[in-house]
């Protein structure tokens, strides 16, 4: 490996800059005017420029004049220095009207406030009837019909126990006793030969 001079570094970044400016002109406009064309600042401006002395004796002039104007309000604004200084008293009036001003603008926007509290809360009362509503109909359709069906088998089945009962003390003992009479009846008969 060998050292890289400083030489080295000049003559690779001279051949960069070369290849850089070979570029450029290569992809330059045609249309773009050539440094030879393009028009000197007195002939766009004319011949009557301003030399340099007339604007700074205008400048020297305005610095004056400004100077002077500083002073001016300098002196009407500084108070004298051996009298107190001015306490303004507030106007209690202006005071009062400003604050009955700011009250009533608060009751204003407390009052349209409280009209907007009160349009979201009848809003959201009649989407919670709404909800309330739906969802009564959702539970009837869905429970109520158990309900019923429980209750339906319940009495049934407490009628058919009820029956069961009634019968076996009223009906069974009324045939019991029909029986007993056919029976008595065809036993007690004398066989006729």
């Amino acid at each position: 490996m060998t050292p890289i001079t400083p030489n080295d570094d000049l003559d690779a970044s001279d051949t960069l800059l070369v290849k850089a400016d070979a570029l450029i002109h290569r992809h330059r406009s045609s249309t773009l005017p050539l440094a030879d064309d393009l028009p000197i600042l007195t002939d766009v401006l004319g011949e009557d420029l301003p030399v340099l002395e007339d604007i700074a004796d205008e400048i020297a002039l305005d610095d004056e004049v400004a100077d002077a104007a500083a002073a001016a309000t300098e002196s009407v604004t500084e108070p004298p220095a051996d009298s107190a200084p001015v306490v303004v008293e507030p106007d209690p009036a202006i005071i009062a009207a400003a604050a009955e001003a700011a009250a009533k603008a608060a009751r204003e926007e407390a009052s349209i406030q409280a009209q907007a509290a009160q349009m979201r809360m009848a809003e959201q009362l009649i989407e919670f009837d709404a909800h309330i509503a739906q969802t009564l109909e959702s539970w009837i359709s869905n429970e109520l019909p158990q309900i019923v069906a429980a209750e339906v088998d319940g009495m049934v089945e407490r009628l058919r126990i009820k029956t069961l009962a009634h019968m076996r003390a009223t009906l069974v003992p009324d045939l019991s006793q029909k029986l007993s009479g056919l029976l008595d009846a065809t036993l007690n008969t004398p066989e006729q030969d």
